[in-house]
């Protein structure tokens, strides 16, 4: 065993930082000439101590005596592999890790964790544990008990799966989620680790089996690390290990081929609709070879810093906010990765503004490789990065992460001690030379999510033969094909009414109520009621959003107008607005449309959310409205019509549930966006032809 003491970090801090002051400051500088690069400074990072069990468990001690305090983190090491139609299995795993053994349940694991005042994550690949160095026993035998011999209770399952399953119904809603797995799936395909993306129906496949068998397959000592960092001798943390983790049983760890990444032939425009966004989420990207320990790692670093890699003189930064105001902020990343590393260059913009970003985005890529960078641009990003690479010294855990960075990628034992020493030798003609060798504009995947409204601008940018569209999970959408010879809307809207109980049941209905919820995306959750009077001689609505039972807005529609109370005050609604709401307020409305003068077509078949539907539209002069209806039932799961701002609004409908004696059926969940504002309206209890009392519509029922 070998003990070497390190500095004291921030004294390393205040060495590194006097080289970045003197990095940035130019005084006059002359841009068409590099100035004198000063000798980086010595490091003396320190080495910590590594050691080894009997069963191959590998631990990496940091001594920092100042707190009494001690960290625990463990790292399996392993090669990634397909999780096939059970994509999501490890993340599920994450979930479960810390969910139960055959001696604590989850609360009891939470509950004595809490009672040491300590801290303890698990998730699928390791975990991290702290408290104070007098509790190190005692949290140790709660963390060996929960990583090494964990249950998977299928109770916790079922509420893991419920919870996840949540999160994946939201997904269509929200950009963010769209773009990660539209860019994980086009530029790894679903072949690679990197390119699977969890759906409902993966997640369903996931059994308890499967996590029992995950964990005793990949969860081995012989591919583990153990990080210890703190108020703790090696010879400590080596007899702390052995007792709470000697008897793990090491075991051969399959490993599975990973299909390369394939760069993309010309540049490919990847599109996921969101009908009603109002801004755009591009990411250009590409797969690159790009592994730990590269020997231009430092220029790679550099490159894309200049670029947009976080510093604010970023020039896609520069470009898109400072010059153009198409964002809040675009940046591009590029980081070494074992397997294959991606680039990514990324911006919300404005809709209008979708393919003038996509072409300053191009602009700079390109520059970046046809173009010396000036001395200037170079020097700042060498201060950014040494800084970076100061302010990651003050935590002592930073030293152990080199330390298992070095071990796992077999780097050289000084890779880090000459860390600035390879940043201060880099020059322009290195940046030009990377950037060349790293990016190549011309095999780009052009992936956007935004309105369907900008497709045709973004064409342009397309070198195949058409666009290809993905939906939410990163799946290539088939094209809108023909419906079968002789389908007539009518028939349509027929045999819809049918699925939910019948034409004639629901056009004697006098009145409807309902009560739920609504939910924004934003996480906020409001009560719901409404009350509809169908009756052509007084129609009438009444829609009331409250929180904690305090009404936060009314609206009450009349066929003489709509008035709508909020915040206690009342206001007229636009009479176009309120006419609307009358208009669609009729429960048989799909079925007399060609009575109010739109003419239906059949436009065709194509899949939503996974499942194939005929699409029908119906137009009277300049309002056209468009209806999906489900193939395998006839269910009507998607509409887009006009709002009552005027814009085209697009809502998903779903789980029809038969309420009331009746059995009429309704979607328990309608979802549109609004503004970029998710919206869902969730249906609990519904009661049809109620007797509405003499104020049940007026604004305020004192």
């Amino acid at each position: 065993m070998i003990c070497t003491t390190s500095i004291h970090p921030r004294r390393t801090v205040l060495v590194i930082m006097s080289c970045v002051f003197s990095l940035v400051s130019f005084g006059q500088l002359d841009r068409s000439k590099a100035p004198e690069a000063g000798p980086a400074p010595e490091l003396n990072i320190g080495t910590p101590t590594k050691l080894k069990l009997d069963n191959g468990l590998n631990v990496i001690v940091v001594e920092n005596h100042r707190l009494p305090a001690v960290s625990w983190s463990m790292t399996l090491d392993y090669a990634p592999f397909l999780e096939g139609n059970q994509a999501g299995l490890t993340g599920v795993g994450s979930d479960m890790m810390s969910a139960g053994t055959e001696m604590r349940t989850k609360a009891q694991i939470a509950e004595e964790v809490e009672f040491l005042g300590a801290t303890f994550r698990a998730n699928a690949k390791g975990f991290f544990a702290s408290s104070l160095s007098k509790h190190t026993g005692d949290l140790l035998r709660i963390v060996s008990d929960a990583v090494l011999h964990p249950i998977f209770p299928q109770a916790e399952l079922d509420k893991v799966k419920k919870q996840v399953l949540s999160g994946l119904a939201n997904t269509p809603t929200s950009p963010g989620s769209i773009a990660r797995n539209l860019v994980a799936s086009t530029n790894f395909g679903s072949l690679h680790p990197y390119g699977e993306v969890m759906t409902e129906e993966t997640l369903e496949k996931i059994e308890r089996q499967d996590l029992v068998d995950y964990h005793m397959t990949f969860f081995r000592p012989n591919a583990a690390f153990l990080i210890v960092v703190g108020d703790i001798t090696p010879d400590e943390a080596y007899a702390k290990a052995s007792v709470h983790f000697g008897k793990w049983s090491r075991a051969d760890i399959p490993y599975t081929r990973v299909v390369p990444a394939k760069f993309p032939t010309g540049n490919q425009v990847r599109f996921s609709g969101i009908e009603g966004a109002v801004q755009s989420t591009i990411n250009i990207t590409q797969p690159v070879p790009f592994p730990p320990g590269h020997p231009d790692a430092a220029a790679i670093q550099l490159m894309n810093s200049i670029l947009g890699g976080g510093a604010f003189s970023g020039r896609l930064m520069q470009n898109l906010r400072e010059d153009k105001a198409y964002t809040y902020g675009a940046r591009s990343s590029l980081s070494a990765d074992p397997v294959t590393a991606q680039f990514v260059a990324y911006a919300d913009v404005r809709t209008e503004v979708t393919d003038s970003a996509i072409v300053e985005f191009m602009t700079e890529i390109n520059r970046i490789r046809n173009e010396r960078v000036d001395s200037a641009e170079l020097a700042t990003a060498k201060a950014f990065l040494s800084g970076n690479f100061a302010r990651s010294l003050e935590n002592e855990g930073t030293v152990a992460r080199f330390a298992l960075n070095i071990e796992r990628y077999d780097l050289p034992e000084d890779y880090y001690q000459t860390y600035l020493q390879r940043l201060a030798d880099v020059t322009v003609e290195d940046i030009q030379r990377v950037a060349q060798n790293m990016l190549k504009p011309n095999n780009l995947n052009i992936c956007v999510v935004g309105s369907p409204d900008i497709l045709n601008n973004l064409r342009q940018f397309d070198a195949g033969e058409g666009i290809d569209q993905y939906d939410a999970f990163g799946r290539k959408r088939i094209p809108r094909s023909e419906a079968p010879a002789g389908t007539t809307s009518k028939d349509i809207v027929k045999r819809y009414f049918e699925a939910i109980g019948g034409f004639r049941a629901w056009s004697k209905l006098s009145g409807m109520s309902t009560e739920g919820s609504v939910e924004f995306g934003s996480g906020m959750s409001l009560q719901h009621k409404e009350n509809k009077r169908f009756s052509k001689k007084s129609q009438a609505m009444r829609t009331e959003l409250a929180m904690a039972g305090q009404p936060v807005m009314i609206r009450a529609i009349l066929s003489s107008g709509g008035q709508e109370l909020q915040m206690g005050v009342v206001n007229d609604m636009d009479a176009g607005a309120a006419a609307l709401m009358m208009d669609y307020l009729s429960p048989v409305r799909l079925a007399n449309l060609s009575k109010r003068g739109f003419e239906g077509t059949v436009l065709g078949q194509e899949e939503v959310a996974g499942e194939l539907a005929t699409v029908v539209e119906f137009v009277r002069g300049d309002i056209t409205e468009t209806y999906w209806f489900r193939n395998s039932d006839g269910l009507l799961i998607q509409q887009k019509r006009p709002s009552l701002d005027g814009s085209l609004i697009t809502e998903k409908l779903e789980l029809y549930i038969p309420f009331g004696d009746l059995g009429l059926k309704l979607p328990a969940a309608r979802t549109s966006t609004v503004a970029g504002q998710t919206m869902t309206i969730r249906l609990a209890a519904v009661t049809f032809n109620p007797e509405f009392s003499d104020n049940a519509f007026d604004l305020r029922q004192d």
